[in-house]
């Protein structure tokens, strides 16, 4: 009877240990991901952008268009990912906002 309790209590301490190792990893692993999303948000990171296609919208901020960029992105590592970027595009700048272009 003695032993099956040790057996257990050991059980128990163990699986205890093993899910707080499995937790501090988990929220240190978390906690890396944010800082670097934070020196992101901060920094900015390089990327190049290819115009898919722009489409304007009803809005206008002093008398600049809103349009939408639908952009193909890709990151310095590689990574290629696609997004819609709504923006207040001055009007003198239109023209470098076509369709190809990169940036």
């Amino acid at each position: 009877m003695t032993t099956i309790i040790v057996v257990i209590v050991i059980c128990s301490l163990l699986t205890a240990s093993l899910t707080i190792t499995f937790a501090l990893r988990t929220l240190r692993t978390q906690k890396q991901k944010q800082s670097q999303r934070r020196t992101i948000l901060v920094e900015g990171t390089s990327a190049q952008a290819v115009i898919n296609s722009i489409q304007q919208t009803n809005g206008r901020m002093d008398d600049n268009p809103e349009v939408l960029l639908d952009l193909t992105v890709t990151k310095q590592d590689g990574h290629v990912l696609q997004t819609v970027v709504k923006t207040v595009i001055p009007i003198v700048h239109i023209p470098a906002f076509q369709k190809g272009n990169t940036g």
